[in-house]
């Protein structure tokens, strides 16, 4: 019962139904044949009465947007790949393959495990771009109290009734240095009149995979299916974390207080079998009452990242929503319209931290001035390279995923 539950719970969390076509991704693919050399502005129109019933994989995402890039094509392929985040992996993307028996299993999920303690300690002091564009629906104008889930927070801002539709995007520097992601400052790059709202996420770079696969580990861990990706086949796991064990944290403001709750969840984990690298982690909060009606989601995908001389597996993208009260909503009161919110986040110019320095001879500097030092244009070890290093213009954006806390007390 308890596996037939986290089944239903994973294949229903879904935005409210707002389109009249429903379709599997193999249908989709081929609406999207049929738009091919239309004008952007018309694909757009065309692709918003349309929700999609399967989960999107990353590269088949990155071609569509290739097929079609202009701006409002674009946003509609996100919004409907973002959306589809936490359903089921579509039959084009299951692979033939015999599952391992018990055993090979719990070997896959021990490399997991190693993989998850030795791997951020091995990744450089490095940076990256890390842009992300946000989109909401609203049901009510107002404003809401902000919350968190992990460190993601939520805060809705002003709204107006419309469906789900992208309201800004923004970009910051994401700086990991010391195994640790030092907090950084976003600014907005397009907004409708006002800075991105909504979810703000952080922790792709470790808290997020070492508190999950600390609590998965400990828990229920079922055989899912082998998935194609762009290099080996990939091993998925689903797996369930009861309250009790749980040490995933989801804040929530009752007036004036913050209340420190750790539901229990469930979700997904993509392994690479060979070594154990996580490819992909998703997390569905279960909240319980008076919360009950509240719902939170995150999943970061992971992938080999080329950074000057080396190899990495780092996130490239993630997808965080939430689900809350409308803002006209009181404290407490549950019952009444939802607003979701979604980050599409992407991470891209990735840096390793390093120094140079220039050497300037004296007969090469200005007549009377004195000559620089030879470390003058060195950049301190562990600080990022200019801003305009790291924004990539052209960027999508999503965690989200958000970084989640610390172990409970």
């Amino acid at each position: 019962m308890r596996r037939c539950a986290i089944l239903l719970l994973f294949a229903g969390f879904s935005f409210p139904a707002m389109a009249s076509k429903s379709l599997p991704v193999e249908e989709f693919e081929e609406l999207l044949a049929k738009l091919q050399n239309k004008p952007d502005a018309r694909v757009a129109q065309e692709l918003a009465d349309v929700e999609l019933t399967e989960r999107v994989s990353l590269e088949r995402l990155t071609q569509w947007e290739k097929s079609f890039p202009g701006a409002k094509s674009h946003e509609a392929l996100m919004r409907l790949a973002d959306s589809a985040a936490f359903l089921k992996t579509p039959a084009l993307d299951l692979l033939r393959i015999a599952p391992p028996d018990n055993d090979t299993q719990e070997k896959m999920l021990a490399l997991a495990s190693d993989y998850v303690k030795t791997s951020m300690t091995r990744l450089p002091n490095l940076s990256a771009s890390r842009e992300t564009t946000h989109f909401e629906d609203a049901a009510a104008a107002g404003s809401a109290a902000e919350w968190h889930i992990g460190s993601l927070g939520i805060s809705p801002g002003k709204t107006e009734s419309k469906p789900l539709h992208g309201t800004g995007s923004s970009v910051s520097t994401v700086t990991y240095r010391n195994g640790k992601e030092v907090p950084a400052e976003e600014r907005a790059i397009h907004s409708e009149n006002r800075p991105p709202t909504g979810l703000t996420t952080s922790g792709e770079f470790g808290p997020v995979l070492a508190v999950v696969i600390g609590d998965v580990v400990r828990n229920q861990v079922t055989w899912s299916h082998w998935e194609q990706s762009s290099g080996d086949p990939m091993a998925v796991l689903t797996y369930a974390v009861p309250e009790d064990h749980s040490n995933f944290e989801v804040q929530i403001p009752v007036g004036a207080r913050i209340e420190n709750v750790y539901p229990a969840y469930h979700g997904e984990i993509a392994i690479d079998p060979a070594t154990g690298g996580i490819l992909r982690l998703t997390v569905v909060a279960d909240l319980m009452g008076p919360y009950q009606s509240m719902q939170a989601a995150i999943v970061v995908e992971y992938a080999p990242v080329a950074i000057e001389d080396r190899t990495c597996i780092c996130p490239v993208h993630g997808v965080a929503l939430s689900r809350i009260p409308t803002p006209g909503a009181a404290q407490g009161e549950h019952g009444g319209a939802m607003q979701t919110q979604m980050n599409d986040v992407e991470f891209t110019h990735y840096h390793l931290f390093g120094s140079e320095a220039r050497i300037i001879a004296g007969d090469e500097g200005h007549a009377g001035q004195p000559t620089p030092p030879a470390n003058a244009n060195a950049t301190p070890e562990g600080s990022p390279p200019d801003s305009h290093q790291v924004v990539s213009p052209a960027a999508t954006v999503p965690p989200a995923v958000p970084a989640t806390a610390p172990p409970k007390p």
